[in-house]
């Protein structure tokens, strides 16, 4: 199966990076910007509303065209691997309606036919 073309659009992931200040805080700063194509759509539904419940407007969904592989991570972290090259894990910055900066962080991954990903407004 195979998603329509004219729903497809390129956004763009960057990887969050957890650092730390000189005094011992923590914050996340983003890599490289790498393009990909995907379907979105809004958060609605049922199940959607009853896990994020007011928070659900911010909500989008990403369904991503290509194959993956899940990659587990030594601390158990799951991350999945596309066949592009980028590897997508939670709290990854997406732009959606920016160029450069992420204004939406990865949520949830599920591992579908197609990978699908539940994004946050930041």
């Amino acid at each position: 199966m195979r998603l329509k073309r004219n729903r497809l659009h390129q956004y763009r992931h960057r990887q969050a990076i957890s650092k730390r200040d000189r005094e011992g805080g923590s914050y996340t700063e983003y890599g490289t910007a790498l393009p990909f194509v995907a379907e979105m759509w809004p958060g609605g539904g049922k199940v959607q509303t009853e896990m994020y419940g007011t928070r659900l407007p911010n909500i989008r969904n990403l369904r991503i065209q290509g194959k993956y592989k899940e990659i587990a991570d030594s601390n158990g972290k799951l991350s999945y691997a596309l066949d592009n090259g980028m590897t997508i894990t939670v709290n990854d910055g997406i732009c959606i309606y920016s160029e450069n900066e992420p204004d939406y962080k990865v949520v949830a991954i599920y591992p579908y036919s197609f990978l699908t990903l539940e994004v946050e407004n930041l």
